[in-house]
């Protein structure tokens, strides 16, 4: 895609590459658009996804793929080497006992992110690492998965127009000797075919190889292309992409069950990020900071033609105002932050762990009711406190709390606006505020914060671990990408509540020859919850007050129940 960045002369997998700091401050994820997935069924009958290894599809558009099974369309999948050369010969194994590991992770994977959705697996077994001698073969080979593909979406749909396609059906696994073409028609179908292939610029020989042919063969056959990097998060830099790229980008923003399968799917992949059958000396080939790129809350396709429908607006990566406005119709205090044991716990961690005695200046988001807002202030030279909810920054207000500056306002605008009055903080509190932002907005936010902080400062984030529903994210993956753009400083964690304290200017979080952030327990201190209090055993999710509106409420575990066992009467 014209814009991107040439690739250096020469890059390794096992130096440490791009951090996701970088990526966070120099990506501009708030103007970005975001994947319009209901909009994308209905323009397409099939999606035809290929992949030079296994794991790539699941590194680059695992959760993507789920968020496609969700919306009922059927995935094929042609893999075009087994990823036979992953390993080397100090590990012993030959290429016929990696390329049966490396098969049997990618089934497993496949499993985990498409379930009844996945459609036919073409294997193409392409030697691994010398794709480019075999142009010709692949293009045969694409061309025949391509039509293929339509045909089987006009019959499904011509047979059974009312079913999701293909969600029902056994994959049908092929091992190809890569026949001879079909004929190349364009039409009969393949208008309503997108491929979904690796980068053409993504400096890895058998990933470009891929990604052109890929793209010359749907514009051979009318079918649409869109391409997701891989390799390209390691080696690049946000500074030297152009505008253009990020124009032609699409985020891809999946909820929490598309991202816990994506990693579940990840997990599969055991000979590329574990120790498996690799001598001490030689590192997995992803390490933490490949990892991180694809813990990432939100997927990037490249989408130079405008194949992928759009939303009208990422307003809604934000969950309603008026929801937490009508919550406190009938309360001043619907979270039970002044009286509840674990909202007062909560914010004595927070208040011990803060680093320095003195904050400095201190930006609270999220304030509510500004319960911990009037704690920071007394350690504070000044607060700003922002909060989306009108009716408890009329409650907080009541406070009447010396140096602090309530601001109605949104996530992450808000940021900006700080930014342009030349504002700058030492101390930043995002507490329990972070899983009412989708992983787009999320990014936004931490990058708008990052931008803010002076040398030193510090961010405070706060997580409730319970399960949510009806919300963008959960505490869990808040924490998690939290942890992968900046270094920790300290860390707490219970079966409650999770709280990080991250000084962003110690450097990038970790990177080659650690754990996988996601996966580190390291400098944690973890103890079981001593809460007696039920509501925290519970989750998040909306409930109707008495007018009928909608807001967000936490329900005990007892409740929660009660609901159930009444939906399912």
């Amino acid at each position: 895609m014209r814009g991107m960045p040439a690739a250096p002369a020469s890059w390794s997998s096992r130096e440490p590459g791009t951090s996701e700091r970088t990526w966070l401050r120099g990506t501009p994820w708030a103007s970005l658009g975001h994947l319009d997935v209901e909009a994308l069924a209905a323009r397409y009958s099939r999606v035809v996804v290929v992949a030079a290894h296994p794991d790539d599809e699941t590194l680059a558009v695992g959760a993507f793929l789920a968020m496609l099974a969700d919306a009922g369309l059927a995935v094929d999948v042609a893999l075009v080497t087994d990823g036979e050369g992953s390993h080397s010969a100090a590990t012993g194994l030959t290429f016929e006992v990696v390329r049966e590991v490396r098969r049997r992770e990618f089934d497993d994977a496949l499993g985990v992110l498409l379930g009844g959705a996945l459609g036919r697996v073409e294997r193409l077994a392409l030697p691994d690492g010398r794709v480019a001698d075999h142009r010709a073969e692949l293009a045969a080979a694409l061309e025949r998965v391509v039509q293929v593909t339509a045909a089987e979406a006009s019959t499904v749909s011509d047979q059974s127009p009312s079913r999701a396609v293909g969600c029902d059906d056994a994959a049908t696994d092929v091992t190809s000797t890569v026949a001879p073409s079909m004929t190349p028609v364009r039409g009969s179908g393949t208008e309503r075919v997108l491929v979904v292939a690796p980068a053409e610029a993504d400096a890895h020989i058998d990933h470009d190889t891929c990604g052109a042919v890929a793209r010359d063969v749907a514009a051979q056959l009318g079918a649409a292309c869109v391409s997701y990097p891989l390799w390209w998060w390691h080696w690049g830099d946000p500074s030297s992409v152009a505008e253009l790229v990020w124009e032609r980008s699409v985020l891809a923003v999946p909820d929490v069950a598309s991202l816990q399968r994506k990693r579940a799917a990840i997990a599969a992949y055991s000979s590329q990020i574990g120790t498996f059958a690799r001598p001490a000396a030689e590192p997995a080939m992803l390490d933490a900071g490949v990892l991180a790129h694809f813990e990432r809350l939100v997927e990037t396709l490249f989408d130079p033609d405008g194949a992928l429908p759009r939303v009208a607006s990422s307003d809604d990566g934000r969950t309603p105002a008026a929801s937490f406005d009508a919550m406190f119709e009938g309360s001043d205090d619907p979270w039970g932050v002044e009286t509840r044991w674990y909202e007062r716990r909560r914010r004595a961690l927070i208040e011990a762990m803060l680093p320095e005695e003195h904050l400095g200046r201190v930006l609270d988001l999220g304030c509510s009711t500004g319960v911990l807002t009037q704690v920071l202030a007394e350690r504070a030279d000044g607060v700003v406190a922002v909060d989306g909810s009108a009716q408890a920054l009329a409650r907080a207000r009541r406070r009447d709390v010396d140096g602090v500056d309530w601001r109605h306002a949104e996530l992450p605008s808000v940021l900006d606006e700080l930014a342009d009055e030349g504002q700058r903080f030492d101390t930043v509190v995002l507490s329990e505020i972070g899983y009412f932002l989708d992983g787009a907005t999320l990014l936004a936010t931490l990058a708008g914060i990052d931008a803010l902080l002076r040398d030193d400062g510090v961010v405070v984030v706060a997580n409730w671990l319970h399960p949510t529903r009806d919300i963008p994210l959960d505490g869990r993956l808040v924490d998690e990408q939290v942890r992968l753009v900046w270094p920790t400083l300290a860390r707490y964690e219970d079966d409650d509540v999770a709280i990080v304290v991250a000084r962003p200017s110690n450097g990038d979080a970790p990177t080659a020859a650690t754990t996988p952030v996601s996966r580190d327990t390291r400098a944690v201190l973890r103890i079981p919850s001593t809460s007696a209090n039920p509501v925290h055993t519970g989750d998040f999710r909306p409930h109707s007050s008495a007018d009928g509106e909608r807001g967000i409420g936490a329900v005990s575990g007892e409740s929660a129940r009660d609901d159930v066992e009444g939906e399912a009467s």
